[in-house]
């Protein structure tokens, strides 16, 4: 979600750097209004507004709002509904007409034997044939849907263009903007609201999709794909196409809840959901593509609820099916960067009567502040060559994987696709790869550019273009920061990419400390068995590396989705983090993903603690003598076990786990073992670690969701302290997943603990009920953080000799569970997040702190 905000706000940034201004031509007519029952002066939803002669409309929204605009010279509006007389309103031609209001007298007549009466009376479900018709649908939607044959497989042509939308620039202002005069050939017009727009990206696939019943089982076969677009260079190894994929998902109108934007909206064929969620009512009946319908209207009880409002046509034959859906979300929807959302689907009927989708449409309007440049997203998607018997169903359902893409299929010549592409581009569309190339004529869009990339993939480039570039500088949210033992720290670091070699890969960083005055460092190279387009970690990764690194890490503290030298974590809270370690390593590693979600790691590792700061190893022989001992080695052969089944692809440099990887919906299991060995490269002690964990986003429908992890742990032998349990905690103000954060670093210790850690993102589900507070469209966040264990008397060093000495002020885990639950508030301006952390036990220890904020950056739908 944060780079397609930072894709936003490249558009923004192109807008005021090249002081292009947004004007409203004199040859487009504006109109905008409401529409209301003349008797009752209610505003009426679902109305057709439209322009008197053309195809250019829209319908009211729930509160009877409506805009339209047109350049096509059409100045007479009409409005019309069932129920009601049609009206008239003539426009002032190349003008704004706002403040329309119209007034629709009621009419009453019968339809179908069902009548339809305008006076305007309280919903009820109680007979209401418009309810007993969704309830007719619902019971029949298993039948109608396509999932009910054993098997199909389908061809999907799929195409999303990116576009400034309501885009007229005055480019004859002076004389810089002359230098654009050209894009003004390339202007097009919307599909969603008839407006001009500017297209800047085109991305395409086309696929083979199968299906088959049971065992359940889907497969997609990328046959061909490309991207056009300024955002070419953006997209970070694949990280943008991939979260936009995720953003842009295909909805099946038959499932209880439909996944768009990040979100889960119910759907108005739920089957548990539908009749308590929605409102429905017969507005009409229809004969569509020779299929004759019932127009079903259908709106939120509650608009500020995640649900739709729209149209469902119903086919009249018995068999209640479903023959087109509109979707649109409701005008008081908590919903961030989204003006205006419709989905539009098609179905047909084939030769056998099954009910298939032909053709699905999604509009969008973004936008990141109201009244600025708006960015438009067409998401299409047609489904054609439909199959009930699958060619090679053995092995296709065989193969390995969800999802495939062929090796020819990014190399796809302009000819394949003008043969298969089964809907052509659009003029401007096709003319994308010329309005670039006078684009980078003008030096100010290409330092518009750069200065994008670096934004959005924290990199710097060493090459203007990135197909030849062979060294990043990065990541450049490292380059400062902060700690105790080193005070200011600076960092400069990069990555070599496959324009350098395509199997071979090294990266790594220098850092200084201006209080220690030690050169840290870190250096990795790997040998990938699979070629790569940009970066090491483009899936499927099969990797060996090895990493030689020096550096100083905080016992107890991992910040395990984000760099420690991130400057966001550098702003600590409570008492100062003082007792650290430098640690030297060297580590072989090897890894390999296959393409069912599972990844094996497993490494060799020689590493050195040396006690830092005022941290101390001090030991205790069986005679009670103490010793100070400077450091430690340990040897140590580990392996790793992932499994995310269903888990979408991600090619972001930053990895699978990152937070900018916006698919979290696939659960993680993950199962690892680290064997030390003694006397091996100097390895001081023989030890057995164990962990298990498991983790989850749990979607409560449209009340939100929970992300949720267990996990579970070991330590089989005796050794020193840095080398038990140590829980995760965070000392930084920012809110850090996976972590304590009213728990000090190095408080407790253990060898074997249960955790949980669990996050309830209620997306406002109590706060948009509530008048006046729901304007603010903030959402309600909840949190539980606990973890159980002890420490065995092998390893409390009070009871047993030859061990470290527990530092001042860290204690065995005891019988109590330590526990902290936090109540917090996100959607703060879109984009901050404020939560107030409680701790819940151990409330008696010397200089805790129990309760404290935490701040996060949050940026979602």
């Amino acid at each position: 979600m944060m780079k397609l905000i930072g894709y936003i706000l490249l558009i923004a940034l192109l807008q005021s750097v090249t002081g292009i201004s947004i004007l409203y031509a004199q040859s487009f007519t504006s109109a905008s209004g409401i529409v209301k029952d003349s008797i009752t002066g209610e505003p009426l939803p679902f109305v057709s507004v439209y322009f008197d002669g053309s195809t250019i409309g829209a319908m009211t929204d729930d509160d009877g709002v409506f805009t339209l605009q047109n350049n096509e010279g059409y100045t007479k509006l009409a409005a019309a509904s069932l129920g009601y007389d049609t009206k008239f309103i003539d426009l002032k031609p190349g003008q704004k007409n706002d403040n329309l209001v119209f007034l629709l007298k009621p009419t009453a007549f019968e339809i179908s034997e069902v009548v339809i009466k305008p006076k305007r009376e309280k919903y009820t479900r109680k007979d209401n044939p418009a309810v007993e018709l969704i309830k007719n649908v619902i019971a029949h939607k298993n039948d109608n849907r396509i999932e009910a044959k054993p098997e199909y497989q389908t061809e999907v042509y799929e195409k999303l263009s990116l576009s400034l939308d309501n885009f007229n620039p005055n480019l004859d202002k002076n004389k810089f903007l002359k230098k654009f005069k050209f894009i003004k050939n390339y202007l097009d017009t919307s599909e969603f609201n008839g407006k001009p727009i500017l297209t800047v990206s085109v991305r395409e696939n086309l696929s083979d999709f199968y299906y088959r019943k049971s065992p359940k089982t889907e497969k997609t076969i990328v046959r061909a794909k490309r991207m056009q677009g300024i955002d070419k260079s953006l997209d970070d190894g694949g990280g943008i196409t991939s979260n936009l994929e995720e953003i842009f998902k295909s909805v099946n109108i038959f499932d209880n809840n439909i996944p768009i934007l990040l979100n889960r909206f119910v759907s108005p064929l739920s089957s548990t959901l539908a009749t308590t969620y929605y409102h429905y009512y017969i507005m009409d009946t229809l004969d569509i593509g020779g299929d004759k319908c019932v127009d079903l209207a259908f709106v939120p009880a509650n608009s500020e609820s995640y649900g739709f409002t729209g149209r469902l046509y119903i086919t009249l034959d018995g068999n209640y099916a479903v023959k087109k859906v509109l979707l649109n979300t409701p005008a008081n929807i908590n919903l961030n960067w989204v003006d205006k959302l419709r989905i539009e689907q098609e179905f047909k009927r084939m030769p056998d009567s099954t009910w298939v989708i032909d053709q699905e449409n999604t509009f969008v309007n973004f936008y990141v502040v109201k009244g600025t440049q708006q960015l438009y997203a067409h998401q299409l998607r047609n489904y054609d060559n439909y199959n009930f018997n699958v060619q090679n169903a053995d092995s296709v359902f065989g193969l390995l994987g969800a999802l495939h893409v062929l090796p020819e299929a990014t190399a796809q010549p302009d000819t394949f696709w003008m043969h298969n592409r089964p809907i052509p581009l659009k003029e401007k569309e096709d003319a994308l790869k010329d309005l670039l190339a006078q684009l980078r004529k003008v030096p100010a869009f290409n330092a518009i550019i750069k200065t994008a990339e670096i934004l959005i993939t924290g990199y710097i480039p060493t090459a203007n273009d990135k197909k030849v570039t062979k060294f990043d500088f990065g990541p450049m949210n490292t380059t400062f920061s902060a700690n105790h033992l080193e005070g200011f720290r600076m960092r400069v670091g990069g990555m070599t990419t496959a324009n350098l070699s395509p199997y071979w890969f090294a990266s790594g960083y220098l850092a200084y400390g201006t209080n220690d005055r030690k050169l840290k460092y870190n250096l990795k190279l790997t040998h990938s068995f699979n070629k790569k387009e940009y970066h090491e970690g483009e899936n499927p990764v099969n990797n060996l590396s090895f990493i030689q690194e020096y550096d100083v890490y905080t016992p107890g503290q991992d910040f395990l989705f984000t760099s420690k030298d991130n400057i966001f974590v550098a702003w600590k809270v409570g008492e100062p983090v003082t007792k650290m370690q430098y640690i030297r390593k060297s580590v072989l590693q090897y890894e390999k993903e296959w393409l069912n979600g599972l990844t094996w790691k497993s490494w060799l590792m020689n590493q050195n603690n040396e006690a830092a700061g005022t941290l101390q190893y001090i030991k205790r022989d069986e005679t009670g003598k103490l010793y100070l001992l400077k450091d430690f080695t340990t040897s140590e052969i580990g392996t790793q076990l992932r499994f995310a089944p269903g888990e979408r692809s991600y090619n972001g440099r930053s990895g699978k786990e990152s937070v900018f990887n916006l698919s979290k919906d696939a659960p993680v299991f993950k199962l690892s073992h680290q064997l030390g060995i003694k006397g091996v490269l100097g390895g001081d002690y023989n030890y057995n670690h164990t962990e298990i964990s498991a983790e989850k986003r749990i979607w409560l429908s449209s009340f939100g969701h929970i992300d949720a992890q267990l996990k579970a742990g070991k330590v089989w032998d005796k050794v020193p302290f840095p080398l038990l349990v140590l829980p995760n905690t965070n000392q930084s103000v920012t809110i850090q997943p996976e972590a304590f954060h009213m728990m000090s670093a190095l408080e407790f210790v253990t060898d074997q603990y249960v955790s949980f850690n669990a996050t309830y993102y209620l997306k406002g589900w109590i706060l948009n009920r509530i008048p006046g507070i729901k304007w603010l469209r903030l959402r309600e966040v909840v949190s539980f953080n606990m973890i159980y264990g002890g420490l065995t008397d092998k390893n409390n060093p009070t009871l047993t000799p030859g061990l470290f000495l527990l530092p001042e002020g860290t204690q065995p885990l005891g019988n109590t569970p330590y526990m902290e639950c936090s109540v917090g508030l996100e959607n703060i301006f879109k984009i901050l997040r404020i939560d107030y952390y409680r701790r819940l036990t151990y409330l008696n220890h010397p200089d805790i702190k129990k309760g404290g904020i935490r701040i996060a950056l949050r940026f979602t739908f």
